[in-house]
């Protein structure tokens, strides 16, 4: 937790030493976010992330009373912290089942049915957190042809709530926010081909190790893209966007 390996969770008085190690966390977040403008904030490993690839990423928030006890007890003030301060918030969730062998080790199963797989986890975190913001992490993309319509479905019945799929095509793009990583390369923050047939669409930038493609970041919010960054410490990405904050569009969400 918390990049410190000295943190121990599990020890006397391990609970309490997390809650501590916690709430130092939000309180160093709240004062970033409001200072660089944003609008949200999305909790990418709410479990833990105790596994290895490709499990590490858990992406199911029913799980943290097995997967995280340490977090169980503090996770509905932590996110009501959030909230409180005026953020809309999110977590992490995969079109996939975490699923365990007989020696605890786990694995991520995929699924036939990827709409109710993922409604089932973003209906969860909804009506206990009042979850907004979701990150599809490991999702198909172009090699599963269905994916995009169960998607589209699940969006349709989820007006409320912003879908972020890490793989996307053109025809994700008028019910979803695509995932971008522009540390990648600059050249993914240019409109993309279905941005000409869906004028109102946009994407989530994540400009985390990005900040000198300044050019691409300012283009890509003209064009009404979501800048995503790290906000649990003072950084280069979060200079940037306290300077860019007077051409922000009002309506996006970070």
């Amino acid at each position: 937790w918390f990049n410190n390996p000295a943190l121990d969770v599990t020890g006397t008085n391990g609970r309490a030493q997390f809650r501590a190690a916690l709430f130092d966390y939000v309180d160093r977040c709240i004062p970033i976010l409001k200072r660089v403008g944003a609008q949200g904030v999305i909790i990418w490993d709410l479990e833990g992330e105790q596994f290895r690839q490709k499990t590490s990423y858990m992406g199911d928030p029913r799980l943290v009373a097995r997967l995280a006890p340490e977090m169980a007890p503090v996770v509905d003030e932590f996110f009501a912290r959030f909230r409180n301060a005026g953020f809309r918030v999110g977590v992490t969730v995969r079109p996939q089942n975490l699923v365990f062998d007989d020696n605890g080790i786990p694995r991520q199963k995929g699924v036939v049915n990827i709409k109710r797989c993922l409604e089932e986890k973003i209906d969860f975190a909804r009506s206990r957190w009042g979850a907004s913001l979701f990150y599809i992490d490991s999702n198909a993309g172009v090699r599963r042809p269905d994916e995009a319509w169960q998607l589209r479905s699940l969006a349709a019945e989820h007006p409320d709530v912003l879908l972020i799929p890490e793989h996307h095509h053109p025809l994700y793009q008028p019910f979803s926010a695509g995932y971008v990583a522009l540390r990648r390369s600059a050249e993914s923050a240019a409109p993309s081909f279905g941005s000409h047939f869906f004028s109102h669409s946009f994407r989530v930038l994540d400009i985390g190790d990005a900040t000198n493609e300044e050019k691409a970041i300012i283009a890509a919010q003209a064009q009404g893209d979501v800048l995503l960054f790290r906000a649990w410490f003072w950084n280069a990405e979060c200079e940037l966007l306290e300077r860019l904050a007077p051409l922000r569009p009002k309506s996006e969400i970070y």
